[in-house]
């Protein structure tokens, strides 16, 4: 009984590819909400790694966007907040783009 609860309160990502889900998630990194804030926010398990998973998908697409290479920034991605006027500003100046390549997200019911 415990399962079935907790597999109806989070939504589970059908999208495969970046959606919006993922600029929202990121956005809420760069003001300063908390993990668990976040996930209590979008249904999402005290333990679920979606976060993470989300908002890295971003920090990697703004990278690519800036011609940076991965392992020259892992501290950034590690720890967004603690760079979070660095990648606010770069998405700031990518954020029309990114939302043109963004899809809207899909859940399973």
């Amino acid at each position: 009984m415990k399962q079935d609860r907790l597999s109806v309160s989070r939504p589970l990502l059908k999208t495969k590819g970046f959606s919006t889900l993922h600029l929202q998630v990121f956005e809420h990194i760069l003001i300063g909400k908390t993990n668990r804030e976040i996930n209590r926010l979008l249904g999402y398990t005290e333990r679920s790694h979606a976060v993470v998973d989300h908002s890295r998908k971003v920090m990697y697409k703004l990278l690519a966007m800036e011609d940076l290479h991965k392992a020259d920034f892992t501290e950034r991605v590690v720890y967004p907040r603690k760079f979070q006027f660095w990648w606010k500003k770069l998405l700031n100046k990518h954020k029309a783009e990114l939302l043109l390549l963004a899809i809207a997200p899909k859940f399973y019911e």
